[in-house]
């Protein structure tokens, strides 16, 4: 009779130990290489959060105060506007305020308590923006067009009629009602809202900007003084940048546009209003543009003769129209459990403000770009 081999209880518990060993080993790995993947990860994401401010915020703070060949000292308006307000107001190429509360959290509410920036955020900002955040509104040219020719104008008219389309191919945008132009003889400018248009997509593209009443509309039709023929016109926008309460529990970095007399998201441009002194009936809120974006500061370079000669919040701007470059800073987070153990500080230093965070597992970073305002000087 055979006797059958086996291992014996010794045997079988060594065996055990060893491929616990190796199991804790490859789980060590694990989760070693999959830290190292998330950080990686967040990291690629927070540059291209990264990117996307530069390529957004960038090119409006670059172009503040670009009214067509004119100067920005010559440029004036016909457009309604409330004293002291910021809606359509062109009278400097920017204008900022500086957050004096903390954050109250992240992901915040908006703050609907107007004295918690310095100078006073506009009322029509109010509940926007979070709590702690600097708020930046530039006007200028609008992004996607170009300046074109205006063939006939007369100057005590309500309207002119330019040569094409001024958004560049290969864009089907169109110039819609509410949408705010200005026109330019290298003298002086003229910024009015666009009250309707006739000729979408073609040539002698008929423009009126007829008289009307209320803050967004235009005090007068005409233009005083009047306008050669081969003057230009361009397409403007005022446009406000804060960090709101956004989707996903993570705050975001907000772009809002003034038109139909409201603050609305980008979208509206290709929808325009029913007249250009009426409110939108079909408003689109303004929407996130950058999620992720924990907290913005803003300086500003104010100088003489064109020469930035100190960096200052906004606070203590008295002349916007001395500014002649911005410097932001924006405190960037990755997703939940991308910061590695231990590397995830509570403080971070944006543009000299301190900035509290909760003690949470997200990988964080602080972002600066100063953009020189290029039409500061003309």
């Amino acid at each position: 009779m055979k006797r059958h081999q086996g291992f014996s209880l010794v045997e079988l518990m060594v065996a055990i130990a060893i491929g616990l060993v190796i199991l804790a080993g490859v789980i060590t790995v694990f989760i070693a290489q999959r830290q190292v993947y998330g950080t990686a990860t967040a990291q690629a994401s927070i540059q291209n959060s990264e990117n996307a401010i530069a390529a957004i915020v960038g090119p409006a703070v670059r172009g503040a105060g670009f009214t067509g060949c004119g100067s920005f000292a010559t440029a004036g308006t016909i457009i309604n506007t409330s004293a002291g307000s910021l809606p359509y107001n062109f009278s400097s190429p920017l204008f900022g305020y500086d957050a004096t509360a903390s954050m109250s959290g992240l992901n915040a509410a908006g703050d609907s308590n107007t004295g918690d920036w310095s100078p006073a955020l506009d009322s029509s900002l109010t509940g926007l923006p979070e709590a702690g955040s600097d708020v930046l509104a530039v006007g200028g040219e609008l992004p996607g067009t170009i300046p074109v020719p205006v063939t006939n104008i007369v100057g005590n008219s309500g309207q002119l009629t330019i040569q094409s389309q001024p958004f560049a191919s290969p864009s089907t945008a169109t110039v819609q009602p509410g949408m705010i132009g200005a026109v330019s003889d290298c003298a002086k400018s003229i910024s009015f809202v666009i009250f309707s248009q006739a000729g979408a997509n073609s040539n002698n593209l008929i423009i009126h900007h007829d008289q009307g009443s209320g803050v967004g509309s235009n005090k007068q039709a005409g233009f005083a003084p009047n306008f050669p023929q081969g003057s230009q016109f361009v397409l403007l926008q005022q446009e406000v940048f804060y960090v709101g309460q956004g989707p996903g529990g993570q705050s975001a970095l907000y772009g809002a546009v003034m038109m139909c007399g409201q603050w609305q998201s980008l979208a509206v441009l290709s929808t325009g209003c029913s007249k250009g002194n009426g409110n939108n009936s079909g408003a689109s809120a303004p929407q996130p543009l950058v999620p992720g974006v924990d907290n913005m500061q803003i300086l500003y370079g104010i100088g003489s003769g064109g020469a930035t000669q100190e960096w200052v919040p906004a606070s203590q701007v008295t002349n916007w129209s001395q500014v002649y470059a911005v410097r932001m800073g924006f405190l960037v987070e990755g997703p939940l459990g991308s910061a590695p153990p231990g590397g995830n500080p509570t403080q971070w230093s944006v543009l000299g403000t301190t900035v509290t965070v909760p003690a949470d597992t997200r990988l964080r970073h602080v972002y600066v770009m100063t953009q020189s305002i290029r039409n500061a000087t003309l």
